[in-house]
């Protein structure tokens, strides 16, 4: 099993970049979870995704493919348990969702970018999940998670241009 966990780092040079590049062309008009890409997640992926939320470690997400709910809860806290060298007891999940579930719940254009809705306020997005951990190599997930964070760094980008006219 793979994992990866995200970083501020990463997001702000990506972002940097991206304005540096871009900033005497006008981007495309789009927002975040509606992307001009089109990453779809695997048919593999689908049926077996959860997103989980922990209180312990605070404010961590994560994203497992599992068999079922219980896999998913196992496979969370064992690994995160390892990942942050303490008992397995002191690891307090908050939420396991399941694709399905969060697809119903989001408001996103793009149902496949709901998995990252955390808070949705009115119909939008008011907190997209923030440096989760990917307990998975699937490889559309990733790619979905890497279009959210290009859609995130365009809007940040074309705020920065509107602020400097």
């Amino acid at each position: 099993m793979a994992w990866l966990q995200t970083s501020d780092a990463g997001k702000t040079a990506f972002a940097i970049n991206r304005l540096r590049r871009f900033h005497h062309v006008q981007p495309p008009a789009m927002s975040a979870g509606s992307s001009n890409m089109n990453t779809q997640l695997s048919e593999q992926c689908k049926p077996r995704l959860y997103r989980l939320k922990f209180e312990t470690p605070p404010d961590s997400v994560a994203f497992v493919l599992a068999d079922s709910r219980e896999a998913a809860w196992r496979i969370g806290k064992t690994v995160m348990a390892v990942l942050h060298g303490v008992g397995i007891q002191t690891v307090s999940l908050h939420e396991i969702l399941s694709l399905q579930e969060l697809v119903r719940v989001g408001v996103s254009e793009d149902e496949d970018m709901r998995i990252f809705e955390l808070a949705v306020a009115d119909g939008k997005v008011e907190q997209w999940t923030h440096a989760p951990y990917f307990l998975t190599d699937d490889t559309t997930l990733l790619g979905k998670w890497a279009e959210l964070r290009a859609d995130l760094a365009a809007d940040v980008a074309r705020t920065a241009m509107r602020r400097a006219k």
